[in-house]
């Protein structure tokens, strides 16, 4: 009986190398695609250094001077003659007689440390010739650590574009917003939720536990946090990359991309709003993702950068107040609130415990080139795994937020809904609700019963038109109707010109008859 070596056929292994030369020959998987993508997408563009005011000595400045930098490459010696083709006896003669001649080396001096040819090569140049590795750098590419695109250089990118984070200028140059008590007040109402007969020793225990097993951001954002964060009827998305927003300054910055964001559902808002103003309240080309961000998480992993964070929320936090500003605007540029704050953003440090939440607000500038400012203002910070009592006071301070940020969000999509409505509707005009915070120091515009951009009933005008029933009109006159107060009542039902018309025809027949 033949071994089972001989039933093998004897052109397997030029038959498995062609296999594997068509397996190579074959196009990238979608993962190596994707991640070469990813790495073309993260690169800094070279206008991004050009432009920054002050340079900082971080991984990516070194690895952009590298990319700039030409350096000489080593001499390489000629090739090495084989065994084959050396005379010995013409060899062992020449090694006689003294060996080559040593004269024109002689005195020399050392070779020096090799320098870049051109260090200040222009930036759209690349570097030809990379640097010769050493022995103890030979190894070190492949497993170079990953560095991230909020370094300091970031920072700096931001100031640069007037985008100030919390705690730049120090204490003297403070400039909080003028609502800065209005939101603390609101973060330390209390919670049913949150009482020490609802959340006990117990629950702070388990959410302990789950802080410490969670090793990485992802774990710490889908198992410790959500006990934090509760439960709430919000519309929200995690980690989605808001790639359909303008760019917030030269476009050579990478897009934000928060780990939480709330948002108010497409269908709440006119859909002739969302397309005219889409680049700055329409974060994703989805669009069934939230609009209107005005509520933003970051988080970080045990090991997680506790600056990165706190960069990142600083840069989403700027992007939503934009969106919101754009927004009032629509509804009366002349109304815009400066020194408002309107966006909230919070951190949240899985190795630490740290819970610090923070107001975002713009403000005007003297600069022409930035006449509008932004500037992120730390509200409080608790440290939520030290007791059960701090707990309930971070977790307190994060939902009274969140749900100060929701109503924020709905006062001003009443508003702007409004205004595109009477924007339909022929005979109205625009809208001029005021979206100022009651504690501020800026002008409020106190809503009346008939807003200045509705059409009264002028009962008394009526009346006098009809003189059989001009008495009972004025004995039994109604209060005017807002249609301010009868869209909120309805809200998200679409009434066309024609049907509002007819509503306001029939109500004024009313009023005659009585």
């Amino acid at each position: 009986m033949p071994s089972a070596k001989a039933l093998v056929p004897q052109n397997r292994k030029r038959q498995l190398s062609e296999a594997e030369r068509e397996t190579r020959s074959l196009p990238q998987p979608p993962a190596k695609q994707q991640k070469l993508e990813e790495q073309r997408r993260h690169r800094t563009p070279s206008s991004f250094w050009d432009n920054l005011s002050r340079q900082w000595l971080t991984p990516r400045t070194l690895r952009e001077f590298d990319r700039r930098t030409v350096w000489p490459t080593v001499p390489r010696p000629p090739p090495r003659t084989g065994k084959d083709h050396i005379d010995l006896a013409k060899l062992k003669r020449f090694a006689r007689h003294g060996g080559p001649s040593l004269v024109d080396i002689r005195n020399y001096p050392d070779p020096e440390t090799l320098v870049p040819s051109n260090p200040t090569m222009d930036s759209n140049q690349s570097g030809s010739r990379k640097r010769a590795k050493t022995g103890g750098e030979s190894g070190t590419s492949s497993s170079m650590r990953k560095t991230s695109a909020y370094d300091p250089a970031f920072e700096q990118h931001l100031i640069d574009h007037g985008i100030y984070p919390e705690g730049y200028g120090g204490v003297r140059n403070l400039q909080e917003p003028h609502n800065w008590e209005e939101i603390n007040a609101r973060l330390a109402l209390p919670r049913a939720s949150l009482s020490p007969s609802r959340f006990t020793r117990e629950d702070f225990l388990h959410f302990k536990e789950q802080n410490q097993e969670a090793l990485t951001e992802t774990k710490v954002m889908s198992k410790a946090f959500p006990i934090i964060a509760g439960t709430a009827d919000i519309a929200s998305q995690e980690n989605l990359l808001f790639k359909n927003l303008q760019d917030l300054t030269d476009g050579s910055i990478t897009k934000a991309q928060p780990d939480l964001y709330d948002g108010a559902r497409p269908e709440d808002l006119n859909k002739q709003i969302r397309d005219e103003l889409g680049p700055y309240i329409v974060p994703s080309t989805n669009t069934a993702a939230p609009c209107l961000p005005n509520f933003v998480t970051e988080g970080k992993g045990p090991k997680g950068p506790a600056d990165v964070n706190k960069l990142q929320a600083c840069y989403d936090g700027v992007v939503c107040e934009r969106g919101i500003l754009e927004l009032s605007s629509y509804v009366d540029p002349g109304t815009v609130q400066y020194n408002i704050a309107h966006t909230i953003t919070s951190t949240y440090h899985g190795g630490t415990g740290d819970l610090t939440i923070y107001s975002t607000h713009a403000n005007q500038s003297n600069n022409p080139q930035h006449p509008i400012e932004y500037r992120m203002t730390q509200l409080n910070g608790w440290k939520m795994t030290g007791n059960p009592d701090t707990f309930r006071q971070g977790a307190t301070a994060w939902r009274n937020a969140r749900g100060l940020a929701k109503e924020k969000r709905e006062e001003l999509i009443a508003a702007a809904n409004a205004k595109a409505l009477n924007a339909e509707t022929p005979g109205f005009e625009s809208s001029t609700q005021s979206f100022v915070s009651p504690s501020s120091n800026e002008p409020t515009h106190i809503e009346s019963e008939t807003s200045a951009d509705e059409p009264a009933l002028d009962i008394n005008r009526l009346a006098s038109s009809n003189h059989s029933t001009t008495a009972g009109v004025h004995k039994n006159s109604q209060p005017k109707i807002s249609s301010n107060r009868y869209l909120k009542k309805n809200k998200g039902s679409q009434i066309n010109s024609e049907a509002w018309q007819g509503f306001l025809r029939l109500t004024n027949d009313l009023q005659i008859l009585r």
